[in-house]
C-alpha cells in the first residue's frame, strides 16, 4: 500500500471519527443525521451538476444500479448508528460498528472483484479486524448497550463498500457521492418526519453547528474514500480506513470522559499492528 494512498485513507479515518464523536455528542439523534445528510447533498449539489451538464456521455446503467443500491444500504446504515449511539458509548459502538466488515469487505473484494491480496496485507486485514472485534467481548460478557445496533452498522459496510468500489469505476465520485447522499436523504424523510413531525425547524436552529460538523465531515470522509477506490484493493482501503478506531477511542476518553481501559488499549495495539502491516503490504 503506497505512502500516498495510506496518508489519504488515514486523513479519512481521522475526519470520519470526528464526526462520529459529534454524531454519538448529540446521542445518534436521527433528524441531526439527516439534517446533515441534506446539507452534505445541497452543497455538493452546484459541482455534481456541473460535471452532469459537461458530461457527454450518458451514465452506464451499472452506474446507476449502484447509485441506487448505495443510497438505500446508506438508509439502513444511518438507521443503525442512530440507533446505536443512543445506546452505547463511542468507544465500544465505533470500533465495533466500523470494524466488523473488515473481513468481509476483504473477501468480497477478493472473490468478486478479482482483487490480489499479498500473505502481508491479510495478515494486516486479520489483525485489524480482531484488534476491532476484540471490543466487542466487554460488551458481550456485561450486557454493553448498543453493541448489536453496532453489528448491524458494521453489516452494511462490505455491501456499500464493494457497491463503492464498482460503481465510482464508472462515475466521477463527486457525482456519485450526490447520487448516495439524494436517495438517502429521501428514503430516511419517512422516519424522521414520522417521529419528529413538527419539530425539525427547532431542531436544525438548536443544534445547527453539529449539523453542519456532521454533514460537511460525513461528505468530505466519503469523498476522499471514493477517490481512494480508484488507487488500491477495496480490502486494504476498508481495512486501513478503520484505523478511525483509534481516533475515535481518543476522542471518547479526551472528550466524552469515556475510560480507556487495559482491554479496549490492548485491542487498539492489534489494531495498530494491522495497520504495519498494510503499509508493508
Amino acid at each position: 500500500m503506497s505512502p500516498a494512498l495510506l496518508g489519504l485513507v488515514l486523513s479519512a479515518a481521522l475526519f470520519h471519527a470526528s464526526w462520529n464523536a459529534v454524531a454519538r455528542h448529540h446521542a445518534g439523534h436521527l433528524a441531526v443525521l439527516w439534517l446533515g445528510a441534506l446539507l452534505a447533498w445541497i452543497a455538493i449539489t452546484p459541482v455534481a451538476v456541473v460535471l452532469l451538464w459537461q458530461s457527454t456521455a450518458p451514465l452506464p446503467t451499472t452506474a446507476l444500479v449502484c447509485m441506487l443500491a448505495t443510497g438505500i444500504i446508506h438508509v439502513l446504515y444511518f438507521l443503525a448508528l442512530s440507533s446505536a449511539y443512543q445506546r452505547g458509548e463511542i468507544s465500544l459502538v465505533y470500533p465495533v460498528a466500523r470494524g466488523s466488515g473488515v473481513a468481509l469487505t476483504a473477501l468480497g473484494g477478493a472473490w468478486l472483484l478479482d482483487e490480489e491480496l499479498s500473505r502481508t496485507g491479510l495478515v494486516g486485514i486479520a489483525a485489524v479486524s480482531i484488534g476491532i472485534l476484540l471490543f466487542a467481548v466487554p460488551g458481550w460478557t456485561t450486557r454493553g448497550r448498543g453493541l448489536r445496533q453496532a453489528l448491524a452498522v458494521g453489516a452494511t459496510i462490505p455491501a456499500y463498500s464493494l457497491v463503492d468500489k464498482v460503481g465510482t469505476s464508472l462515475v466521477h465520485p463527486i457525482v456519485y457521492i450526490w447520487a448516495m447522499y439524494g436517495i438517502s436523504c429521501l428514503g430516511l424523510t419517512l422516519f424522521v418526519f414520522g417521529r419528529f413531525r413538527g419539530q425539525i425547524r427547532a431542531i436544525a436552529r438548536q443544534r445547527a453547528r453539529g449539523i453542519a460538523l456532521i454533514g460537511l465531515g460525513s461528505m468530505l470522509t466519503y469523498l476522499i474514500i471514493l477517490f481512494a477506490y480508484r488507487m488500491g484493493p477495496v480490502g486494504y482501503i476498508v481495512a486501513a480506513r478503520e484505523s478511525s478506531v483509534l481516533f475515535g477511542a481518543l476522542f471518547g476518553v479526551l472528550f466524552l470522559k469515556e475510560r480507556l481501559t487495559a482491554w479496549r488499549a490492548t485491542a487498539l495495539a492489534v489494531v495498530l499492528v494491522g495497520l504495519v502491516c498494510l503499509r508493508l503490504a
